[in-house]
């Protein structure tokens, strides 16, 4: 059947989103700071003094969900822009892993660079590592490689130096799987992507990171069949405008439940009526993993259908400062962290008092100088390092709009 409404040649607004989902995660990593030794958490994230905890309370505690929007964007993206050009044998697997690699690797190598400085610099002072262990030759290697979260480290999330980059080496592994399905001509077969999707819940049981990233990625391409499906229809607009309305409540749910707590007070009573012999662990753990499930596999793929629904039939977000963000995203991720451990030995050097983590000020400094520093890496060290790499490893040129796409998809 052919779409009644095309597809916009690039969706801004999801580009957008995974810029603010990273400075979520940033907010998120500044507990590292308030660990005993900057290695562990000694005390509940409610004790640690966080900035603006009262306000930001929900970021704090619920951040991993950005990571999931990151491979869940990935996910669609992916099967939206490349999975019929594999499938078509119109991408072959140079050229996609070479597009592949020029986005990840300059800005993973050298952060990757920069720790094993800083963390040499942090030890030689406070006689231990900041929060990330592990740094030695294997896990160099392994992160070299970009497979240090692949299940050859021997402690999963104990993988080495830049610790957020995990994702990275994650959906490297998952790039692998999605070429292979899509070579195969199997990106159509919701029922295939659906078991997959099941696997990665199991898969998370034993191994969380990898788990996650194939639950997600996999659920991305589902949610893009499901929105290339939508688009078919006659009614879009209207298909849109009730998706809209679908994703507003769920929200309104989201923040009222977090600030009232109604839904798990329920839940609580409901089950001790049901499963009497249980203990408040067991509930407390029950309706956590339910909560969670919820999110990931409903929330997240509804808000970014109506995005991309929103974009197909009433124009793209184009807000300048917001697409500058979502471009620089990847930088800005994997950036953090070596920041992070510079702004320590700064203030330690200093004699500055450790207290000052505390205050909303640094937190605003800390942004300041990060993002910036993003905008500065993306454009004038990621994006000519791309160009060069791929000018000299590809054998024909791509045309300019799947250049511009390639550009812009990250992890």
């Amino acid at each position: 059947m052919t779409p009644n409404t095309s597809s916009p040649r690039y969706f801004f607004s999801l580009d957008a989103i995974r810029g603010f989902a990273a400075l979520i995660v940033v907010l998120c990593h500044w507990q590292f700071y308030f660990y005993k030794d900057q290695t562990i958490q000694t005390k509940p994230i409610e004790e640690l003094g966080l900035p603006l905890f009262s306000y930001l309370s929900i970021f704090y505690h619920h951040a991993f969900f950005a990571v999931d929007l990151f491979f869940l964007l990935s996910g669609f993206i992916f099967f939206w822009f490349y999975a019929d050009k594999i499938a078509g044998r119109k991408t072959p697997f140079s050229n996609f892993i070479c597009y592949r690699l020029t986005r990840l690797y300059p800005v993973h190598f050298i952060t990757l660079l920069s720790l094993i400085v800083l963390q040499y610099i942090m030890v030689s002072r406070t006689g231990h590592t900041f929060i990330m262990q592990n740094n030695d030759t294997w896990h160099f290697v392994l992160n070299l490689f970009v497979i240090h979260s692949w299940g050859f480290e021997p402690t999963p999330a104990l993988n080495g130096f830049n610790g957020p980059s995990w994702s990275v080496s994650v959906e490297l592994l998952l790039y692998l799987m999605f070429f292979f399905i899509s070579w195969k001509k199997l990106n159509r077969n919701k029922g295939l992507l659906i078991m997959i999707v099941v696997a990665g819940a199991v898969i998370q049981y034993f191994y969380s990171m990898i788990g996650q990233g194939i639950y997600s990625f996999f659920l991305g391409g589902l949610t893009y069949h499901l929105y290339a499906w939508l688009t078919e229809r006659k009614n879009v607009r209207r298909v849109t405008t009730i998706v809209t309305i679908a994703a507003i409540v769920l929200w309104a749910v989201v923040l009222t439940e977090y600030a009232f707590s109604y839904i798990r007070d329920f839940s609580m009573l409901l089950m001790k009526k049901v499963l009497p012999g249980k203990d408040v662990t067991f509930d407390t753990a029950l309706f956590n993993l339910s909560r969670n499930t919820f999110f990931r596999t409903i929330i997240s793929p509804v808000t970014i259908l109506t995005l991309a629904l929103s974009e197909t039939t009433r124009g793209g977000l184009k807000i300048k400062w917001a697409l500058v963000l979502g471009n620089a995203s990847y930088a800005l991720y994997l950036l953090h962290f070596p920041l992070m451990v510079f702004f320590f030995i700064a203030v330690d050097t200093l004699g500055i008092s450790q207290e000052v983590f505390h205050s909303p000020l640094t937190v605003l400094i800390f942004y300041s100088v990060l993002i910036p520093l993003s905008i500065l890496t993306h454009y004038y060290f990621e994006l000519p390092l791309q160009d060069l790499f791929r000018k000299r490893l590809l054998r024909r040129p791509t045309p300019g709009l799947v250049t511009v796409v390639n550009n812009q998809i990250t992890t």
